[in-house]
């Protein structure tokens, strides 16, 4: 991803959130995406840890969603946050979440997809934490079980940094 597309996502995600960007300018962009799956954990299998600028990583929010993207070389992730209808993402701990398509209207719990090749996970038991939401940037965690809430898991994190 160019230095300019890279500008217009952080921007794009500075704007949808209703926040004006703000450099950082004591430090570098911090841009992480990491995750581990226990065995048999789906759709995301062992562990994995990308860092820009090697990887592409976007972060942005639209519609009230927390979109996150990684492209590195031919594998792809993406991981869709939502507040339960009616509320808005803010920083704090989202317990109960369920699956969330892309365009199903906000269901009553929060909403997560989590989808890497193609393939996804059609009944997660998830839950997330949002450190920070702001102009400045994005931390994340989450853990997410596929098919029941004593799946075996998958937990991630992301740090963005505009």
């Amino acid at each position: 991803m160019n230095s300019l597309r890279r500008a217009c996502v952080v921007l794009s995600a500075a704007a949808g959130l209703g926040l004006a960007l703000v450099p950082v300018a004591s430090a570098d962009p911090v841009r992480t995406v990491d995750y581990t799956s226990e065995d048999g954990a789906r759709p995301l299998q062992g562990s994995a840890h990308y860092a820009a600028p090697g990887d592409e990583i976007a972060v942005w929010e639209y519609n009230g969603v927390l979109k996150i993207d990684v492209q590195s070389g031919l594998k792809d992730l993406r991981v869709e946050l939502s507040a339960p209808a009616g509320e808005t993402l803010h920083p704090g701990t989202y317990t109960g979440a369920r699956f969330r398509g892309q365009s199903d209207p906000a269901p009553t719990t929060p909403g997560i997809f989590v989808v890497s090749g193609n393939f996804g996970c059609g009944d997660p038991y998830a839950d997330f934490t949002i450190d920070r939401l702001d102009a400045t940037g994005v931390d994340v965690t989450f853990v997410q079980h596929c098919d029941s809430p004593d799946g075996p898991a998958t937990r991630g994190e992301v740090h963005f940094t505009a």
